[in-house]
C-alpha cells in the first residue's frame, strides 16, 4: 500500500518530468523559429498546447493529493500547498520532497522565460517580414488596432511588379 507522502512525491516527480518535456518543446520551437521553418513552429506549438494540458492535469492531481494528505496527516484543510504538508513527511523524505518542489519551481521559471523569448522572436519575425513586404510593395501591408488595443496586420493583394521579362 502506498502512503500519502509516497503518492505526493510520485506526483511531484511526474510534474517535474512534464515540465522538463515542456522546456524541451520550447527549445524545439525556438530552433524552428531561428531556422525559419514555420511548419515546424506550428507543429511544435500544437505539441506545446497538449503538453500544457497534461501539466495542468498533473498539477491538479498533485494539488488534490496534497489536500487529501493534509486532511489525513495534518487533519486540517489546506489549499494544496506542498510545503505545508512536507513538514509532516518522514524526516528522511523531507529533503527529497523539498528538492522536487524546488526543481518544479525552477523549471516553471525557465519555461516561462523561454516562452517569452519565443514570443519575442515570433513578433520580431513578423515585423521583419512586414518590413520586407513594405519595401517590395509599400501598399501591401496594413496595420490596424482592435478594440482591445491589439495590433492587427493585413496583407492586401497589391499589384505584382515584374522585375524582368524573358
Amino acid at each position: 500500500m502506498t502512503t500519502a507522502w509516497e503518492s505526493v512525491v510520485e506526483a511531484l516527480r511526474d510534474e517535474l518530468q512534464e515540465y522538463g518535456g515542456l522546456l524541451n518543446l520550447f527549445e524545439d520551437q525556438q530552433t524552428a523559429i531561428l531556422q525559419r521553418r514555420p511548419e515546424v513552429v506550428l507543429e511544435v506549438t500544437a505539441s506545446i498546447e497538449e503538453q500544457l494540458n497534461t501539466i495542468n492535469e498533473r498539477r491538479n492531481y498533485r494539488e488534490d493529493l496534497v489536500r487529501r494528505c493534509s486532511r489525513t496527516v495534518v487533519q486540517t484543510t489546506s489549499d494544496g500547498l506542498v510545503r505545508e504538508v512536507i513538514g509532516y513527511f518522514p524526516e528522511a523524505v523531507r529533503s527529497l520532497a523539498n528538492a522536487l518542489v524546488d526543481e518544479v519551481n525552477n523549471l516553471l521559471i525557465r519555461t516561462k522565460r523561454r516562452a517569452r523569448q519565443n514570443q519575442m522572436l515570433l513578433v520580431r519575425s513578423i515585423e521583419v517580414s512586414q518590413a520586407i513586404l513594405r519595401m517590395l510593395d509599400p501598399g501591401v501591408v496594413s496595420t490596424t488596432y482592435s478594440r482591445k488595443g491589439k495590433i492587427r496586420f493585413g496583407v492586401t493583394g497589391g499589384a505584382s511588379r515584374v522585375l524582368s521579362r524573358n
